[in-house]
């Protein structure tokens, strides 16, 4: 159906922001405010921010399980008082641009600190903030659930900060 370039521009090419495109019986497009969101798609959205977050901290899953085993590696290491004639190979990868083997595995067991603890927060951000958002719908506040699942959203993103490979670390 031919429509008018001012309500192209209007609706389609430059429509206003959080709207969404409708159609009237006659099948002209018109713009509309978005349904609110359920309490399935609220967590959904937390439950995407934290995936993304850890993600962004680690990697594929076969770069975290390399950086777990670096992690014990570096702790036995370290436990056995850094011995120089049995270092093993995921701390002596990391003992580059000068670092001896026990920087090295220091570094490797203050990253995995660092990491472990980004993960219990968003875990914890994570689940609080959904069980925030299902209490707040089954009252009826639909605004209050949306700025739950926002503010939840920017903590995890913010627990993140510096940690991994969101840090440029790589260890």
């Amino acid at each position: 159906m031919p429509i008018s370039d001012e309500l192209y521009l209007s609706v389609i090419a430059e429509p206003a922001s959080g709207m969404v495109r409708s159609h009237d019986s006659a099948g002209l497009p018109f713009l509309v405010a978005p349904p609110p969101q359920t309490h399935q798609e609220l967590c959904a959205g937390i439950d995407r921010a934290a995936d993304a977050a850890r993600l962004a901290v680690a990697g594929d899953p076969l770069r975290a399980t390399e950086y777990e085993r670096a992690a014990s590696e570096a702790q036995a290491f370290k436990d056995a008082g850094y011995p120089t004639e049995s270092v093993p190979r995921t701390v002596a990868a990391w003992a580059i641009s000068g670092r001896t083997a026990q920087q090295a595995a220091d570094s490797i067991l203050g990253e995995a600190a660092a990491y472990t603890e980004a993960l219990y927060r968003l875990r914890e951000t994570r689940l609080n903030a959904k069980e925030q958002v299902r209490l707040a719908m089954q009252e009826g506040n639909q605004e209050q659930a949306e700025q739950i699942a926002d503010q939840a959203i920017a903590a995890i993103n913010a627990a993140i900060g510096g940690v991994g490979n969101s840090a440029g670390a790589n260890v």
